[in-house]
C-alpha cells in the first residue's frame, strides 16, 4: 500500500495542490492507533509525545496540516485483515469512510474500529501543526460517517486496491461511472492498471537511473 500512496500521490499531484489534499500512507491510522493506550491514559493529552513517523507526516514541507493540507486520504486496515480509505477533513473535523464490504462490520464494531482515530487526531493536529483554530479548541473527538450506496466487493483480495480507488476518485469529486457503478469487471481492469502505474512511476525511473549510473 505504501508503494500505491506514492503512485497515486505523483500521478494526481496538481488536483491534489488545487484542492489543498494529500494521500498519506497507511501508517497514519496504524501508528495513531498504536498510541491511543498511552495517549488514552495520559493525563496530560495536550503535551503527548507522538511518534515521530506522525510528526513527519503532519508537518511533511510543503504539506503541513491546516496550512497546505486541509484533507487527508489515507488507506486503514482493521482487524488486519480489511482496508477501507478515509477522507479525513481537517477543516470540518471529519473522516468519511469509504468501505468496500460495509456488511462486513456493523456500527457499533466501526465505532470501535474508528474511535482511536477520532478521538487522538483534534490532539495530533493542535499540538503538531500547532494549530490554534476554534474547531480545536474543545479538542473534540473528530466526526466519523461511513460513506453509502458504495460499488460492494464480496471478493477475497480487493479492497486493498478498491478503496484506493475510492479515494483517487474521491479526490476527483467522484466523476463518472461513479465509485457506485463499479462492477467486477472494472476492478480487475483497476488491478492492471495500478500494475502499470507502479511500473511506469517506479520500476522504470529506478531502471534507467541504474543504467545512467553504471554508464
Amino acid at each position: 500500500m505504501v508503494i500505491l500512496v506514492n503512485v497515486l500521490s505523483a500521478t494526481h499531484s496538481d488536483i491534489l495542490q488545487r484542492e489543498h489534499a494529500a494521500f498519506a500512507p497507511s501508517i497514519l491510522a496504524s501508528a495513531i492507533c498504536g498510541n491511543y493506550v498511552d495517549f488514552n491514559k495520559s493525563k496530560k493529552k495536550n503535551t503527548f509525545s507522538w511518534d515521530k513517523c506522525l510528526v513527519d507526516i503532519v508537518l511533511h514541507p510543503g504539506k503541513k496540516w491546516m496550512e497546505d493540507i486541509h484533507t487527508i486520504y489515507t488507506p486503514m486496515i482493521w482487524n488486519n485483515s480489511h482496508w477501507v480509505g478515509l477522507a479525513i477533513n481537517l477543516d470540518m473535523g471529519l473522516v468519511e469512510i469509504l468501505d468496500p464490504l460495509p456488511a462486513l462490520h456493523g456500527v457499533r464494531r466501526v465505532g470501535k474500529l474508528m474511535k482511536p482515530l477520532v478521538a487522538s487526531l483534534p490532539y495530533l493536529v493542535k499540538k503538531v501543526a500547532m494549530c490554534e483554530l476554534t474547531q480545536f479548541t474543545g479538542l473534540k473527538s473528530f466526526i466519523w460517517k461511513r460513506i453509502p450506496d458504495l460499488y460492494t466487493n464480496t471478493r477475497s483480495g480487493d479492497c486493498g486496491s478498491v478503496s484506493m480507488k475510492f479515494l483517487e476518485m474521491h479526490a476527483h469529486g467522484d466523476p463518472a461511472p461513479h465509485m457506485s457503478s463499479i462492477t467486477d469487471r472494472v476492478v480487475d481492469d483497476i488491478h492492471k492498471q495500478y500494475a502499470m502505474d507502479i511500473y511506469k512511476t517506479i520500476v522504470l525511473p529506478s531502471y534507467y537511473a541504474g543504467h545512467i549510473t553504471d554508464a
